[in-house]
């Protein structure tokens, strides 16, 4: 997914740990799995023609403060316009400098010869080259499991894009793209998938900040079906080519 550059890095971070911590208020056997419905999705609204990747951005992080206090209604306030600082939340120890022999500068600090050391491959694990026996591409990635706070979030996204799509199935991948960008998710969130049964589907990267929330849309029935599943949480995993698990069948009586 490409980053945008956001003016308010503290809103995303503060909106980041919230994912990740639930600020210490949400335990992952309590979580609820919906906050009734208390983020409705609006009427869909066309993005003015001035707005840019940044504003689609900045839109979707206030959409994804409300779904988390809807989640977390508990969490703690901070002096910074109810946003709670990244230093009072659980589990913050600071930031831990590295530590050096001796001697030893820093990768990318100049030495006292005026040189800039530059970090190595480790040697004892020598890369593959393309094309050499053994060497294989990348495996895809696997799908891996929600937290407490996580299966909140996801079920209220899921829930709010069920609603704005009753009674209105998207026959076109275009119409879905559409109507997904006018409830403020950025378009470069919205991934093409290839359609299921002549349906279009889509996946919606809403990892922010190594959370792992993805949202699957799929045109189905008289609206669409929205299913909330976890990605690895690290940039260089494309969300369209995670491994689903399989879901388990009801059991026949």
């Amino acid at each position: 997914m490409r980053s945008t550059s956001l003016s308010r890095p503290v809103l995303v971070a503060a909106l980041g740990c919230m994912i990740l911590s639930a600020c210490g208020t949400h335990d992952a056997t309590t979580a609820r799995t919906s906050a009734g419905s208390a983020v409705r999705a609006p009427a869909p609204a066309s993005p003015s023609p001035g707005d840019g990747d940044g504003d689609a951005e900045m839109r979707f992080l206030a959409l994804n403060d409300r779904v988390l206090r809807a989640c977390a209604p508990e969490a703690p306030d901070g002096p910074d316009g109810g946003v709670p600082r990244p230093e009072d939340l659980p589990g913050w120890e600071g930031v831990h400098a590295p530590r050096y022999g001796p001697g030893e500068t820093p990768p990318g600090v100049p030495a006292a010869d005026g040189s800039i050391p530059v970090p190595l491959d480790d040697p004892a694990r020598p890369a593959s080259a393309p094309g050499a026996p053994g060497a294989s591409g990348p495996e895809p990635a696997e799908e891996v499991p929600l937290t407490g706070i996580e299966t909140c979030y996801g079920n209220e996204h899921a829930q709010r894009v069920r609603a704005a799509f009753h009674n209105a199935r998207p026959s076109t991948l275009e119409a879905m793209r559409e109507k997904l960008t006018g409830l403020d998710y950025p378009a470069a969130r919205i991934l093409p998938m290839p359609d299921r049964a002549g349906a279009p589907r889509v996946r919606l990267d809403l990892r922010q900040l190594g959370g792992h929330v993805v949202l699957e849309v799929t045109g189905a029935g008289t609206g669409v079906d929205a299913e909330a599943f976890g990605a690895p949480g690290t940039e260089d995993v494309d969300v369209t080519g995670v491994k689903r698990q399989p879901q388990p069948r009801p059991e026949a009586r």
